[in-house]
Order: C-alpha cells, then structure tokens, then sequence
C-alpha cells in the first residue's frame, strides 16, 4: 500500500524574534514567521525577486531550541506537516489558513567565539517512548 505524505522543508530567515507562549496546559507554543525567497526570469529578460512568508508553529520542548536561536534575521530550516486551520475573525468572517507545524529546527548560520556549528534539534511527537 503506498503511504501518503504531508511533508515541508524551509530554508529562509525570521522575520521577528521567537516568542513562546504557554497554553493553559502547560504546554510552551511559538508562531513564527518565515520568509522564503525566490528568483524569476520574466518574459523581458528581467530578473524578479519575490518573497513568500510562511506560518509556523512549534509546540513543546523544541521550544527550547528555538528560543535560543531564533531570532529576527536568522537563517533557519525548519520541516513538518502542513496543517490548515479555521477561524473567526473580528468581523465574523470564517478564515482558513495554512500553518507549518514543526518537528524539525535547524539554526544555519549561528556562530560564537564558543560554538561554530550547525545548531540542530529533533523532536518526534509520534513515538510513543
């Protein structure tokens, strides 16, 4: 039987700074925003840059990872499921959005005088030990 997949990998910078939040469970959830970026050749000849952001969220203890390295202007790759979501908003019209949720974040370009390596976490949410 083949096996279907809901897979996302990114490489792009933040655009904010992480900010953790904690649920009423007690659970640590983050939002970030993520900017992608891709080159076009128009029909002049032109080149053409454009930008797409994506919403990501992470949810418990890799939150740790990304509060210490996430940071505005980080190069980062981050990979998950895309997940769609609906909401209300303000003037009572149902939305529909779309959401990386994160299993996988990588800090690309952190350095210091003490580390000078790739940062690296994993966190696999469906194994049950």
């Amino acid at each position: 039987m083949n096996a279907l997949v809901n897979q996302v990998q990114l490489i792009g910078r933040l655009g904010a700074d992480a900010e953790i939040k904690t649920t009423s469970q007690d659970t640590k959830v983050c939002t970030l925003r993520l900017a992608t970026n891709e080159r076009i050749k128009l029909r002049s000849g032109e080149w053409k840059e454009t930008t797409q952001w994506h919403t990501c969220v992470v949810w418990g203890e890799l939150n740790k990872v990304v509060e210490k390295y996430g940071r505005k202007g980080a190069q980062i790759l981050v990979s998950g499921a895309i997940q769609y979501r609906e909401y209300i908003d303000n003037q009572g019209v149902k939305r529909l959005i779309a959401e990386i949720k994160v299993n996988h974040f990588m800090a690309l370009d952190y350095s210091s005088k003490e580390v000078d390596t790739r940062i690296e976490e994993e966190v696999d949410t469906d194994l049950p030990f």
